[in-house]
């Protein structure tokens, strides 16, 4: 049900639009005074406020100033509400964010009609937002996995390694393989294999901190980078990763899958031209641990 906060210090006024708003299928909260009405907000947030503006104390004007200064509130819709309103009132009032104005005396059909415009703006507005975080998923993130995907991963790389650079921190990156991988595939199927790929990235997100950023390269090869992390650091996550994939068996359509990664890790080299030349050194590591035996993470 939508909450309506209705702010006016007159009780009549109050009295009668609630019964008008209740028999609309509003939910109304009184407020009688600007403070009140502040303080309603902070409590719980309405969907939308008709805020009276001739108020002793604190009028309309200088309460719809503190909604819209607070991130909180300051998109609640707002009706302004008021006998007389004077063209420097109205002008500042839409400056400071006011959707629109209703005169007194209230006709009810037109104050519920430009409350359905406000709310259908605000709907649209939530919408657009969602919308938005949506195609940002999609256009950054892997859609199997859901760690970042190849482009974003050398975007945020970038910039930890510029930081690092600026403020002389540390930087490691891991490259990391999934052993036999082709193997699952073919004599289990590519379900099986898409589940080994989630369990694998869940427990590389398990194994690692917060901060650090995990991506799907392509296949089954995944990249970690470390802010703030040397190479001793990096090995230590990279064997809690390795750990946790070998020790715990996948299991996927009621078999057990024992799977096992290769990691070559590096660290970040005052002489590196850019973050290609601390991957590809991480790159060379991860072949050496597949070469050397695979199921192990190997440092240089």
């Amino acid at each position: 049900m939508t909450k309506v906060l209705v702010v006016d210090d007159v009780e009549d006024n109050i009295i009668l639009l609630t019964l008008e708003l209740e028999d609309g299928g509003f939910q109304v909260i009184p407020a009688r005074s600007g403070y009140e009405c502040i303080e309603e907000c902070d409590k719980d947030a309405p969907d939308i406020i008709l805020l009276d503006n001739h108020m002793p104390g604190m009028s309309g004007i200088e309460a719809l100033e503190k909604l819209k200064a607070n991130p909180v509130t300051a998109e609640i819709p707002v009706l302004m509400v008021s006998a007389d309103f004077s063209h420097q009132q109205v002008v500042k009032a839409l400056d400071l964010g006011a959707h629109d104005f209703v005169s007194k005396p209230i006709d009810y059909p037109v104050l519920a009609a430009r409350m359905r415009s406000a709310l259908r703006l605000v709907n649209a507005r939530e919408a657009l937002i969602k919308a938005n975080a949506e195609l940002e998923h999609l256009a950054t993130r892997d859609s199997l996995t859901g760690a970042y995907n190849r482009r974003q991963f050398f975007v945020l790389a970038d910039v930890e390694m510029s930081k690092a650079r600026r403020q002389a921190r540390d930087l490691s990156v891991l490259m990391i393989d999934i052993d036999y991988f082709k193997v699952i595939n073919d004599q289990h199927g590519h379900a099986a294999g898409d589940h080994a790929l989630l369990e694998i990235t869940e427990r590389i997100n398990a194994a690692g901190r917060a901060s650090d950023i995990v991506a799907r390269l392509g296949g089954e090869e995944f990249a970690v980078c470390c802010p703030d992390t040397d190479l001793v650091g990096a090995k230590t996550i990279a064997e809690r990763i390795r750990e946790r994939c070998k020790d715990e068996p996948i299991i996927c359509f009621g078999k057990e899958l024992c799977i096992t990664v290769s990691i070559g890790l590096s660290q970040l080299d005052p002489l590196d031209a850019g973050f290609d030349a601390l991957l590809q050194r991480a790159d060379k590591m991860l072949y050496k641990a597949k070469e050397s035996g695979r199921d192990r993470s190997v440092a240089g």
